[in-house]
């Protein structure tokens, strides 16, 4: 046996020991939303998981991520069976998940003895540390189950009794489910769709026509949108209809697979081109409201992509500590290099937001399923924008941590590659940064903007009320009512093309602001709970993104921080004058008044 290369040494090993202890922000965040009755339970199904992902989960995803599903279309006798075929990683992966209860927590209770459904935000941190390993299984053939038993719940009765228990079922017997929109005709546009639905005489569905972009099209039930015949063009004649893969009498339902797409990302996953031949298919709920009822699983995934994100962003986070605290470069342990920290910083500042916009959303969701209508309200407009935030920093973060490893990152071996591919689909799924900001715009139209503006406006009023980040309390409800501001400058054009420019700035503020409040709030109970200023700098310097490069540097480029570094990156105590003094460089820099005033 040749003795192994001793310049193995120089490469760091990545870490699969425990991705759950050392996410000091998701243990702190989890318990704080879950509350302190449903906390050992959380703790204890995270601490499994936090071993069961880089031990179990993240092996398969790389397996199934090199080995794409394939498509059958006829058996050897020449019968027309499309068939997708995936490698048993995917099916083992698929089944791990959902024996560990990802979709049935949320719906069914009794989950490891809690006494109803786990609240939304334990849901969302058990996928998140799932998602940091696998983007393309848990992402969207898991994240469809989960948003197509809330869409049937809440749209149609009968049939969320008679398949829900399916789609949750941890038993190895659940349904899988998809959801088919996207048309040649109609991508974001779907009210140019041209699938049409005709009526049988025993009040079931035959659906025709071409779906363009079919994800996991090998589901047992597909949520289709057509359009009823007779009914006018446009979106408000479509209708959502579910539709089997397989029949009662265990014939295949009338649609046929024509081949499986070659994708730049999510490989493991089969996104398919399908043609509807006469299909059978039952209405789901009013026949004139199918768009608003697809628009509840849009959004559900959307919050998901919110959660998918953030995992990615903490996993490159987290493999660009772990490479450069095991890595020297120029004499010097990598990660002590100013530059780097510096780096790192911004990682970890991404890494954070996320966790917190997606649990905010998280418990948002619960609050307006409660009947919050405040709740409600600002839920539809941070869905879309934390959606966007999301998907935009998460690319962001998968480059900067593919070039931090360096030539490795871009090398197979390592997960930096299949993780920048595998975010980008994000940006593009359930609506680009485009169609994002117009759904911005018409959710203020009908209404959500007080919502929004409520709760961001508590949160900043709460932080200017004391604690280690006060200053920042000014300096946020200055910048909401610039947002507000600028909205109504915004309703005063009378040129529609003129009006729409702005949009996808605006939101990107919108959104900053939104996350900011809540990191600011958070980091001003994270100090009362535990003496720390970690969260409190790192409020301060996500924040500071509003003034732009100009008042970022105004916290990055004081040296000062480079001394309590290790902790800031990972974890640990801050003196609370770290985070205080940073909270008034954000504020001055956003030209706050009274930034400078002692706390």
């Amino acid at each position: 046996m040749l003795p192994s290369d001793p310049g193995v040494r120089h490469i760091p090993a990545g870490d699969d020991a425990d991705w759950y202890l050392p996410d000091e922000h998701l243990r702190w965040l989890t318990r704080r939303t879950v509350g302190e009755a449903a906390w050992p339970v959380a703790d204890g199904a995270l601490s499994e998981l936090g071993s069961l992902v880089p031990r179990v989960i993240e092996p398969l995803a790389r397996t199934a991520d090199r080995h794409p599903p394939v498509l059958r279309s006829y058996n050897g006798r020449g019968e027309r069976i499309d068939e997708i075929e995936f490698h048993p990683a995917y099916r083992e992966l698929e089944s791990t998940v959902l024996r560990f209860g990802a979709v049935r927590a949320g719906y069914a209770p009794g989950w490891r003895g809690l006494p109803g459904r786990a609240p939304r935000s334990l849901v969302t941190a058990l996928l998140y540390l799932l998602l940091e390993s696998d983007q393309a299984i848990t992402g969207c053939p898991i994240g469809m189950m989960d948003a197509a038993a809330r869409c049937l719940e809440r749209n149609d009765p009968a049939l969320a009794a008679r398949f829900v228990p399916g789609i949750i079922d941890d038993t190895g017997n659940h349904l899988t489910v998809a959801m088919f929109l996207t048309e040649k005709a109609g991508g974001s546009d779907v009210g140019a769709n041209e699938s049409v639905a005709t009526p049988a005489r025993d009040g079931t569905w035959r659906l025709s026509g071409e779906k363009w972009f079919a994800s996991c099209a090998h589901s047992d039930l597909i949520l289709v949108l057509a359009r009823p015949v007779g009914v006018p063009s446009g979106p408000r004649g479509l209708g959502l209809f579910l539709m089997p893969r397989f029949l009662d009498d265990g014939s295949r339902n009338t649609y046929v697979i024509h081949r499986l797409k070659e994708k730049f990302g999510t490989h493991a996953m089969a996104s398919a081109e399908v043609g509807l031949r006469d299909a059978f298919a039952w209405q789901v709920g009013a026949l004139e409201r199918g768009l608003p009822q697809m628009m509840d699983m849009v959004n559900a995934t959307r919050i998901g992509i919110a959660t998918a994100t953030a995992g990615a962003m903490r996993r490159s986070a987290f493999e660009a500590l772990n490479h450069t605290h095991g890595r020297s470069t120029f004499g010097r342990r990598l990660d002590l290099h100013p530059l780097m920290r510096d780096t790192l910083a911004d990682l970890v500042v991404d890494s954070v937001a996320g966790l917190t916009a997606a649990m905010g959303a998280a418990e948002l969701s619960d609050r307006a399923d409660a009947g919050d209508h405040e709740a409600a309200a600002a839920l539809r407009l941070v869905t879309p924008l934390f959606k966007m935030h999301g998907t935009e920093r998460a690319r962001i973060s998968a480059t900067e941590g593919m070039e931090v490893r360096g030539g490795n990152g871009f090398i197979e071996d390592w997960p930096d590659a299949r993780l920048l591919r595998d975010v980008y689909v994000h940006a593009i799924w359930e609506g680009s940064g485009n169609v994002i900001a117009l759904d911005v715009e018409r959710a203020i139209e009908h209404g959500a903007l007080p919502g929004y503006l409520a709760d961001t406006e508590r949160r900043a009023e709460s932080v200017s009320a004391g604690g280690a980040v006060a200053p920042l309390g000014g300096a946020l409800i200055d910048a909401l009512q610039g947002v507000e501001l600028q909205l109504r400058a915004l309703n005063g054009i009378d040129d529609a093309d003129a009006r729409q420019l702005p949009l996808r700035r605006i939101a990107r503020r919108m959104a900053t602001l939104a996350i900011g409040a809540r990191l600011a709030e958070e980091a001003n109970q994270f100090a009362a709970d535990t003496g720390s200023g970690r969260l409190g700098w790192i409020a301060s310097r996500y924040l500071a993104r509003l003034g732009g490069d100009v008042a970022v540097a105004k916290v990055a480029d004081d040296a000062s921080w480079l001394a309590h570094a290790d902790a800031l990156l990972r974890g640990g105590e801050v003196p609370l004058n770290v985070a205080t003094d940073a909270a008034r460089r954000t504020a001055a820099a956003l030209g706050a008044p009274g930034a400078l005033v002692p706390v």
